[in-house]
């Protein structure tokens, strides 16, 4: 390093000035129209992250540039709210969450290699992504909150395979290492992939270079990519639905390995045919990005969680999440199939069959067969005790009458032509709950909260 970029400090004063040099530069290109507002953007993102990827290669106190990080992360964060000195109109908060990601991969114990291959990708991949799909690709799709292309998505992957070949070289891993960073991208939002591509992408090379990966992980990811095409082809998932779960099997798959998989296999497939039940419904035209998350992230997560630590309360957990998913559905579907007379969970007052809240012996029944069937399938693939299994099956039972609890008394529920709705229409107004919790809210809602008791109970007691 050139000497007197020797002292820690004289490091970041140069590499502040150099960013806060690019931001009025853009600034001024892009008020002048001398470059497209989304081109001075992704000019600002490059330079921005690669400086910081530069400071913490260089970087002799790791602890010391985390809390700068996350100085400079609120202070950004405040100037992306005010929109101020950002050379576009649109509001994102992305020049504050980058800095954010680097200060929490730095307090981890994630290896120094691992966070700038995080760093870099974002650096370069992000904003090739952004500039290709901004400018050349003819169709976008929404894939949770904003338009995306799978041209952006091509580009994103490429770079990122040529980023990951400097880091691991040639390897089959190679393959797989840029396609979790890639989807991730996908399903951002108001420059949220600052935050999560820099941190999966790390966060995976990391679960990559720890975990093993015989032949049987490839042939099941074969296996998994064929079985998605038939059912994309059915339409048990839409295109959204098919990218996010590619993304969750494929993060299972490759850390804690493809018997891990099965659970969530046979809760959508068991889900998918009760959707069967009701032809018209949101389900069964094929469930979303939204529904598979909602559904199966937080038991991605927590098994994810029990490759690292290796404790068993977030297998527990990761089981647990998908009993009450499997529960639900099947309560739900149904219930709503065989029309029982169904109340109110907390009013106990008659309501229409199929509306959030709603209970029925049919329905109640169906989701507790169901969580006592799917705690003795995974009690048999994975060796657990009794009481274990007994657990489970609790969980999923309690998380399918707390959903009714919240979607009785916070989602939201809209009246059309004296009928109560839970799909908005712009005609629609807002009867009961809150706006913003529908119906995927609420699985996720109450699959999160059974899980932090569990969770919680299970360490007490341990």
């Amino acid at each position: 390093m050139t000497p007197y970029l020797d002292h820690p400090y004289a490091l970041y004063l140069c590499a502040s000035f150099i960013i806060l040099l690019t931001i009025i530069l853009v600034k001024i290109t892009t008020e002048k129209k001398r470059a497209h507002q989304e081109t001075g953007r992704k000019i600002l993102h490059f330079v921005a992250i690669m400086v910081c990827a530069f400071v913490v290669f260089h970087t002799q106190s790791r602890m010391e540039l985390a809390w700068i990080f996350l100085v400079f992360s609120v202070l950004l964060l405040y100037v992306a709210h005010q929109n101020v000195l950002l050379p576009s109109t649109r509001k994102s908060y992305g020049i504050g969450l980058f800095p954010l990601a680097f200060s929490l991969m730095l307090f981890s114990d994630l290896p120094i290699e691992s966070i700038l291959f995080g760093m870099i990708t974002l650096g370069i991949s992000d904003a090739l992504a952004g500039i290709v799909g901004a400018h050349f690709a003819p169709k976008k799709v929404v894939f949770l909150y904003e338009p995306k292309s799978w041209l952006g998505f091509s580009v994103f992957y490429s770079s990122t395979l040529i980023i990951g070949y400097a880091f691991i070289g040639f390897t089959p891993l190679l393959l797989i290492l840029a396609l979790v960073p890639a989807w991730s991208e996908l399903f951002s939002i108001r420059g949220s992939d600052n935050l999560s591509v820099p941190i999966m992408s790390s966060s995976w090379l990391f679960i990559l270079q720890q975990s093993q990966t015989p032949t049987i992980h490839w042939l099941s990811f074969l296996g998994m990519v064929l079985i998605l095409s038939i059912v994309f082809y059915k339409k048990w998932l839409s295109e959204t639905g098919i990218a996010a779960a590619l993304l969750c099997g494929t993060l299972i798959i490759f850390s804690v390995g493809p018997i891990y998989l099965l659970p969530i296999a046979l809760f959508f497939i068991l889900g998918s045919l009760s959707s069967r039940l009701h032809p018209q419904s949101k389900d069964a035209q094929g469930r979303n990005a939204f529904q598979v998350f909602a559904n199966g992230l937080l038991a991605v997560i927590t098994i994810i969680i029990y490759f690292v630590t290796k404790n068993e309360i977030f297998l527990m957990a990761s089981l647990a999440s998908v009993a009450i998913s499997l529960s639900d559905t099947l309560s739900s579907d149904i219930g709503t199939y065989f029309k029982n007379k169904t109340y109110d969970i907390t009013t106990f007052q008659p309501i229409k069959p199929g509306l959030s809240g709603g209970i029925s012996f049919s329905g109640t029944l169906a989701g507790v067969v169901g969580s006592i069937i799917f705690s003795w399938f995974v009690g048999i693939i994975f060796n657990l005790q009794i009481k274990d299994m007994f657990i489970i099956s609790i969980s999923g039972i309690s998380g399918m009458f707390l959903d009714s609890i919240i979607g009785s008394l916070w989602q939201a529920k809209f009246m059309y032509k004296n009928e109560i709705l839970e799909e908005k229409t712009d005609v629609s107004p807002l009867i009961k709950g809150k706006a913003w919790l529908n119906n995927d809210g609420v699985n996720f809602l109450s699959n999160l909260i059974i899980l932090v008791v569990l969770v919680g109970i299970l360490y007490l007691i341990s």
